[in-house]
């Protein structure tokens, strides 16, 4: 008889945050437990508190995830983009993010519900946003940095969130879906806004 195969810790790590997807999207971030979580995996409520000490950091894990799930996403498409359209593409490749009903969105809609009253969550949104930043410069080379200007970053990522909440809360995934032109023209508009001789890309 074969022993069962021991996890490796990316595996138990990924039992967790699956499970952590289900119960949170079930049952809301504020409802969650770590017991509901433990019960979607299988492994002991020592093993699961080996990794993660409470639903937060799961949810920070996941958030973190997130991102990297889009960017990875985004590299794969980086060769489509034609010189000279680079504004396009990123303006494509932000409505696909706004779009996108990935196992994480949920979760994001969450974070953005959840936010306003719970100051532990405020600041996961900085680290989150200040982490974005810092993959959009890994991902992307100085000639598409320069369409990404800090001083309307915040009113982009503002923008952004909106129209995902609207998405999920509103159920108008569909109607945007079939308007999404609309918000590719948005979003280039707010790409081209750049203060006049301002050179403070991120």
């Amino acid at each position: 008889m074969c022993a069962a195969k021991r996890m490796s810790e990316v595996e138990r790590k990924k039992e967790i945050i699956d499970s952590a997807i289900k119960v949170i999207s079930e049952k809301g971030l504020e409802r969650a437990t770590m017991e509901d979580i433990i019960a979607g995996t299988t492994l002991s409520k020592g093993g699961v508190y080996h990794y993660y000490k409470n639903v937060f950091e799961v949810f920070k894990d996941i958030m973190i995830f997130g991102i990297e799930y889009r960017n990875e996403i985004i590299k794969s498409h980086l060769n489509k983009c034609k010189k000279g359209y680079e504004k396009q593409f990123i303006a494509k490749q932000i409505v696909d993010k706004m779009l996108d009903d990935n196992p994480y969105m949920p979760l994001y809609v969450e974070l953005l519900r959840n936010k306003k009253r719970n100051p532990e969550l405020i600041k996961l949104m900085f680290e989150l946003q200040e982490k974005t930043k810092e993959r959009i410069k890994d991902v992307f080379d100085s000639t598409f940095i320069y369409f990404i200007n800090i001083n309307n970053f915040q009113f982009l990522t503002d923008f952004i969130n909106s129209i995902i909440m609207s998405a999920d809360l509103l159920d108008a995934r569909e109607s945007f879906k079939e308007n999404r032109m609309l918000l590719e023209q948005m979003i280039l508009l707010i790409l081209e806004n750049r203060e006049e001789n301002s050179d403070e890309s991120l």
